[in-house]
């Protein structure tokens, strides 16, 4: 697991390994996606996402809603 520090200015700097493996290229646009257990990070492209993107962000969706659904059970 790669690690990142959020600095000052806001700015969070990708560790190059994980630049290499998603071809993120400097000045490459992202989306952001809050979910309840962090954020996801998605590059733009002109391309519609792959079906194991999708297949990937549904799963987070649903881990998020489970997390969700457990800790307001614990209260």
């Amino acid at each position: 697991m790669e690690r990142a520090v959020i600095e000052k200015d806001g700015k969070v700097l990708l560790p190059e390994s994980v630049r290499e493996r998603y071809h993120l290229l400097p000045d490459t646009p992202v989306h952001l996606i809050e979910t309840s257990t962090g954020i996801l990070l998605i590059p733009l492209t002109d391309e519609p996402p792959s079906q194991a993107l999708q297949d990937e962000l549904e799963w987070w969706q649903a881990a998020g809603l489970q997390g969700w659904q457990t800790s307001s059970q614990g209260e």
